[in-house]
């Protein structure tokens, strides 16, 4: 790992035992919770770090919540929570109609959140004196285009790796392979939400995070110039910006109209 990644991790962890004495942390099995993990119980140890395990469909059972638990036990963690979403998001649609895997996919997403929500409410309610937070998982690459849950994902009281591009997330991840955190084999290599069966990031996207990095770079670095820069119609150039302009509300505080002037 490179001395500008080691540099962040450490400023990572130290942010990390600085806000937070327990960290509650939503495991997927995918890279980005992965990571977050070894970074937190770095930070905090694994006695202090609550990590839930939420799975809805099979291939989530069998595959991401397989793994993540796996992944857990390998970061001795003592509390692994497992809950099953499935009835809780399926009650949901019991009064609605609104059922494609979007919607469903967002539910599920909005589901995970408010049990991690939950957990950190209860901790910070119990006469242990702690202060317990919502840890999230976005990274760089997803959230300037957006590819996250508005009240889901999208959600936490800090975002560890929210300036780490998504191959940075590899990187770091491969350092902790070579420490011994994690082993190479749980590392998922295909980037996949894991809203519905067969899901990857890039099938749903059409391009990978390594595709879109250099643009992103570009435009974060000429962000108040962008609307006047002329983009050519259908460029990967095109497909970021504009998913970034449509999505960038999920990342941005709720609008409060002002009375100030009445």
């Amino acid at each position: 790992m490179n001395e500008r990644l080691m540099k962040a991790k450490d400023k990572i962890i130290k942010e990390l035992k600085d806000f937070t004495d327990v960290a509650v942390l939503g495991m997927s099995g995918g890279a980005d919770s992965t990571l977050v993990a070894c970074l937190c119980i770095e930070a905090l140890g694994a006695n202090h770090v609550i990590s839930l395990h939420m799975p809805y469909s099979e291939t989530d059972i069998k595959k991401f919540n397989a793994n993540s638990v796996r992944i857990a036990k390998k970061l001795n963690m003592i509390y692994i929570k497992e809950i099953n979403i499935k009835p809780i998001v399926d009650s949901y649609f019991i009064q609605t109609d609104h059922t494609t895997s979007l919607i469903v996919g967002n539910t599920r997403s909005r589901v995970r959140a408010n049990l991690l929500y939950n957990w950190a409410g209860h901790l910070n309610n119990i006469p242990l004196k702690v202060k317990a937070r919502v840890i999230g998982t976005g990274n760089l690459s997803e959230d300037f285009i957006g590819y996250d849950t508005k009240g889901g994902d999208a959600l936490a009281d800090i975002f560890p790796i929210g300036e780490l591009y998504k191959r940075e997330v590899y990187e770091m991840l491969d350092y902790y392979v070579s420490v011994g955190y994690i082993d190479e084999d749980m590392i998922d290599r295909v980037p996949s939400a894991g809203l519905w069966d067969d899901q990857t990031d890039e099938k749903e996207l059409g391009y990978s995070y390594n595709d879109m990095e250099p643009h992103i770079r570009f435009m974060k670095t000429n962000y108040s110039m962008m609307n006047d820069i002329k983009l050519e119609e259908g460029s990967i150039a095109d497909f970021v910006w504009k998913r970034h302009l449509a999505n960038k509300h999920k990342h941005e505080a709720p609008k409060v109209i002002s009375l100030s002037d009445l």
